[in-house]
């Protein structure tokens, strides 16, 4: 049974029902923004509240564990209702606690997701005891019996550990999967830029990929040089036309700038990192190792919530390929385990077994992954 340990954030979701609530969508050069629309000084009737465990430490690691993983997890939650929600969840799938610290100080973090009727949603991040991880309570000697370590969004002073614990990781040969959050991203870039080379396995969004794009260009000349070239390799030709990886031609827009996604694989591989992915919601994901890049539409699904469908993504992705799958069988999982997800109201509910993973990989066409020279 191979052995994990996640590390990031915990949190108590709660989901806000709001049908009533108004949108609007602004143009920019190259996307559109949407945003909802809450009246000032008026009083919001709320449908409904529904409570579920969260963060990116606490979904991957049930992840991992329904994958047949043994799996512990090191996060910070409160001394309150909230991290007893989050602790009894974690029990109950059979994730080892042990290292998980209460801080009698601080509160469980709680992510206040607003969802209307339209499918748009909000989330208000309350970062609680999220922000002060500390080795302290996580030891080389605790992290050296691991065989894979994942990594989620270390917010605020919690994202300092970074550098050290992918330093123990390689010191110790213990694979790293790291994806870190548009905070962590926008904020903390020496640290990432010091953890890179011994990370394994990075993964973003395509809005992270863009925040981690920018910062390199802001941080360094020869960065913006390479990422503002505008054109890749030319793309292969494909059969089958409803496939469209159109972040591979139009590239992903940020500000006034258009950046080359294949540059951006390049750029992002010569700093560590062996294999690079980029989610990018509906349109599918996109994983690039030093020499081709595999592209995987999405998979049609009755999408209930999007929250938690990137963790279920990211752990399925490293747990098959932990588990001796090739990187297209792990990435037709991983989109398996996303699409199972996002029909469910919860991070953690729709998430599959490697059985069921298997069975319903059976069904999906295999001319649907693509793939393309780096």
């Amino acid at each position: 049974m191979y052995n994990v340990l996640t590390i990031g954030g915990a949190t108590q979701d709660l989901f806000i029902q709001c049908p009533s609530l108004d949108y609007t969508a602004i143009s920019h050069t190259h996307s559109i923004t949407t945003y909802l629309m809450l009246e000032a000084d008026a009083k919001i009737e709320v449908d409904k509240l529904i409570s579920f465990s969260g963060g990116g430490s606490t979904n991957t690691a049930v992840s991992f564990r329904r994958l047949g993983c043994s799996v512990a997890t090191y996060c910070a939650i409160g001394n309150d209702q909230a991290g007893t929600i989050v602790l009894n969840d974690l029990i109950n799938n059979g994730i080892n606690t042990k290292l998980i610290h209460t801080s009698s100080h601080e509160s469980t973090g709680i992510s206040f997701i607003i969802d209307t009727d339209q499918g748009q949603r909000s989330i208000l991040a309350y970062r609680g005891a999220n922000s002060h991880l500390s080795l302290d309570y996580l030891s080389a000697e605790a992290i050296a019996g691991h065989q894979q370590l994942y990594i989620t969004s270390l917010s605020n002073e919690s994202a300092a550990l970074l550098p050290t614990i992918a330093s123990i990781a390689h010191q110790y040969r213990i694979p790293l999967a790291l994806n870190p959050g548009k905070s962590q991203l926008s904020q903390g870039l020496p640290g990432i830029r010091q953890a890179l080379p011994h990370v394994n396995t990075l993964i973003l969004n395509s809005l992270e990929a863009k925040t981690l794009m920018m910062a390199l260009a802001g941080s360094d000349n020869s960065y913006k040089e390479k990422l503002h070239e505008s054109t890749g390799k030319p793309l292969g030709t494909l059969n089958d036309e409803s496939i469209d990886p159109y972040l591979l031609h139009v590239g992903i827009a940020c500000e006034k700038v258009c950046f080359n996604l294949q540059l951006f694989f390049r750029t992002v591989l010569s700093m560590g990192p062996t294999i690079v992915v980029v989610t990018n919601g509906k349109n599918g994901v996109y994983v690039a190792t030093q020499k081709t890049i595999y592209f995987h539409p999405s998979i049609k699904t009755t999408v209930i919530n999007t929250v938690g469908a990137g963790d279920a993504f990211g752990s399925c992705f490293v747990g098959s390929l932990l588990m001796g799958d090739t990187i297209k069988d792990a990435m037709r999982n991983g989109i398996i385990n996303s699409a199972s997800v996002l029909s469910y109201k919860g991070a953690k509910d729709g998430l599959l077994t490697m059985q069921e993973l298997q069975t319903r990989r059976k069904a999906l066409p295999e001319h649907l992954l693509v793939s393309f020279p780096l």
